[in-house]
């Protein structure tokens, strides 16, 4: 685990029930989860879903109170001991693990699910090749005709207003190591009382995304941006998150 998630593991850790308080609400991009969900279903009886980036388990107890609870065969993984405890306490039904993407894809059989799904949790990954590992490995433990849906968060005209002065000093970063920081490297403040806590992020292009899963060997199907008003759309200005699915082509 290197210095940056290392970070972003004791953010999490310390600041666990106060996030997870933040999320009770079900963000409206679940729903396009929902439709990914049901074509699987359509096809086959149970399905193995695989979150990466879980938290407290959120999307989870959303899936089920919309399918019967049979249908899911749910693992969720976060870095975060402390939001698995919480999601454990949550659902204790289900299986939830604590280790951070990368060392628990790499455990996994071949083919051991037909779902994989990460909720804003892939763009704390700070290397490109952590990041192409992690797709790679993905591509692996899909079924093959397997779906891979995933959500980050976006530049947009609100994005540029809150938080300019990060966006600012990491253009700054990007001069001065001549070009070898990523210019969409950001860290992004959370204040819990008197403390400010910086997260990383790297905030995708589109672009970005694409050619990275297409080097994993994954066949796009779609890639958009999901706007405040919620709905999918081409331009960035207003959006709040990137959406973007691809498929394990059962034809490779």
């Amino acid at each position: 685990m290197n210095n940056i998630q290392q970070e972003i593991k004791q953010f999490y850790d310390n600041q666990a029930e106060k996030f997870s308080g933040t999320r009770n609400k079900t963000w409206p991009e679940f729903f396009y989860i929902k439709e990914q969900v049901e074509k699987i279903i359509q096809k086959k009886w149970k399905i193995k879903i695989l979150e990466l980036g879980c938290g407290d388990g959120r999307a989870y107890r959303y899936l089920i109170d919309i399918f019967w609870k049979d249908l899911i065969d749910y693992t969720g993984v976060d870095l975060s001991t402390w939001l698995i405890k919480i999601a454990k306490e949550k659902s204790p039904e289900t299986n939830f693990i604590n280790q951070d993407m990368l060392s628990f894809l790499e455990e996994q059989d071949q083919q051991s699910f037909d779902f994989v799904l990460a909720v804003a949790s892939f763009q704390h990954i700070p290397t490109r090749w952590e990041r192409l590992l992690i797709l790679k490995n993905i591509y692996r433990v899909l079924e093959y005709d397997g779906i891979c849906q995933m959500f980050n968060w976006s530049f947009s005209n609100w994005f540029f207003k809150k938080y300019w002065k990060q966006i600012f000093k990491s253009f700054l970063i990007w001069i001065l190591s001549l070009w070898t920081k990523a210019i969409n490297d950001i860290y992004i403040p959370w204040k819990d009382k008197e403390k400010v806590y910086y997260r990383y992020y790297h905030i995708f292009f589109l672009y970005e995304l694409k050619n990275l899963f297409k080097e994993a060997w994954f066949v796009v199907k779609e890639r958009v941006y999901i706007t405040r008003t919620w709905i999918k759309s081409i331009s960035w200005e207003n959006s709040r998150n990137s959406m973007i699915i691809w498929k394990k082509d059962i034809l490779k």
